[in-house]
């Protein structure tokens, strides 16, 4: 759900004779309740159940829908990088075809520099980074925004209910996980751990397996190519062969993680 506000439990007996657990959530910008969970009562501690209310934090609905996503029809290019060589080359491609741009930390800041106007991620997901950066883009607005097919009525209404835009491009690259730890040798072992990327291979996966709808570029050598395609010089082939170098580029960032824990 979009926001959070009072949430109240209460235990209840059902027809069977089993007691349930009764969660409400209730917004406190609106007098409609938000959504209830029921749990039996073997999956709760054994002390007694509280009626009383806690707060929590609680975003306006319609708010945080109206600011989540693009307007219809608008074009958006996602881009997240650890190599950034050419990025103001391709912001800017992208950026004079129309596209909104979104991205995160260190990427926004140097398309900022260039002169590209950005859309952080958080933004869209209305929720900070969290967890010293490990968890930035993991948020169902921009999932959505890449999975949803287009040629699917009921996946284009959910982001509608939801307040969702669609990401036509996804431009992301991995830390060189290889050449900067598994060959070193001399990292320390937290420090490796802590150079795992979750959230871009999990964007990378979600473009190459939508690669019908999004274009996932993971090689800066096919930012040219990519703004050819989006001027109307569109061959589909470029579409799987995008997709193709994107699960090449996620199997060997594995495949250097994988060799250096071995290795420990």
């Amino acid at each position: 759900m979009f926001g959070f506000g009072v949430s109240s439990t209460a235990a209840i007996t059902t027809a069977a004779g089993s007691t349930r657990i009764l969660c409400a959530t209730i917004c406190p910008h609106s007098s409609s309740l938000i959504t209830t969970h029921h749990f039996s009562s073997h999956f709760l501690p054994t002390t007694s159940v509280s009626s009383s209310a806690q707060r929590l934090r609680c975003v306006p609905i319609k708010a945080m829908a109206e600011t989540a996503s693009s307007s219809p029809g608008s074009k958006q290019a996602l881009i997240s990088l650890s190599d950034k060589k050419d990025l103001a080359f391709v912001g800017n491609g992208l950026q004079e075809l129309g596209f909104t741009i979104v991205s995160t930390g260190g990427t926004a800041s140097a398309l900022e520099s260039a002169g590209v106007a950005v859309t952080k991620v958080e933004q869209l997901t209305q929720f900070p980074e969290m967890l010293d950066g490990r968890v930035k883009t993991l948020h169902p607005n921009i999932h959505g925004g890449i999975l949803a097919r287009r040629d699917q009525k009921h996946h284009i209404e959910a982001l509608s209910t939801h307040g969702i835009g669609t990401f036509d491009v996804v431009v992301v690259n991995l830390y060189p996980f290889y050449d900067k730890v598994t060959s070193s040798g001399g990292i320390e072992f937290e420090d490796g751990i802590e150079n795992i990327d979750i959230g871009g291979p999990a964007m990378i996966r979600a473009a190459a397996k939508n690669h019908k709808d999004v274009l996932v570029v993971v090689d800066s050598e096919d930012y040219p190519a990519l703004l050819e395609f989006l001027k109307g010089n569109q061959d589909e082939q470029f579409r799987l062969k995008l997709a193709w170098k994107a699960f090449q580029h996620v199997a060997s960032y594995d495949s250097a993680v994988s060799e250096w824990l071995w290795k420990q």
